[in-house]
């Protein structure tokens, strides 16, 4: 379910640009930045088919690793990314980093030219996962957003929030930007 937690923060900031079939938030295209803050708190088990491949020493890795993530230390990363025609006619949610036997229903709670809010329940095995995302476009260069994340694997709960600002940059986008 790790895989959740890491779609979630790749998702932020395209899931506030576009909208797919929804209406799409009204922003300029080009290079945008947006910072994003996550904070976790608890930490996923393992479930059990992936527990029972583990040497002690890998388990014990992955316990340690899940402690200092679930820390409730606020985490934050600034990154740039292209936001193309093309990618602002995208659905986000489409494109996904978990499992394809992950079964995912999306509900969008709000879909207007300024403000996008979505909730997406998720299971995967014994493994589940609630999504709520929300974004507003107070002008064509400026997004702002919040969401949470609650995954629980192996019994154990992980949650997340996030905040995020995003900034339009120029409207060209250095070779390489994704």
């Amino acid at each position: 379910m790790r895989t959740i937690v890491a779609w979630t923060l790749a998702l932020v900031f395209t899931s506030a640009l576009m909208a797919g079939g929804k209406v799409k938030l009204y922003v300029k295209t080009g290079l945008w930045q947006t910072t994003i803050t996550n904070t976790v708190t608890g930490s996923m088990g393992l479930p059990p088919e992936i527990a029972a491949k583990l040497t002690p020493a890998q388990r014990a890795r992955f316990e340690a690793a899940q402690k200092k993530q679930g820390s409730g230390t606020p985490r934050t990363e600034t990154h740039k990314d292209c936001l193309t025609p093309e990618k602002l006619a995208e659905d986000p949610f489409t494109d996904k980093s978990h499992p394809e036997e992950a079964k995912c229903q999306e509900t969008v709670v709000k879909s207007t030219s300024t403000d996008l809010e979505v909730r997406e329940l998720c299971s995967y095995g014994s493994s589940k996962g609630d999504i709520h995302l929300s974004f507003h476009a107070d002008s064509p260069e400026h997004v702002t957003g919040s969401g949470t994340t609650m995954t629980n694997v192996g019994g154990r709960e992980m949650k997340s929030t996030m905040k995020m600002e995003s900034r339009w940059v120029s409207a060209s986008c250095p070779a390489g930007t994704r």
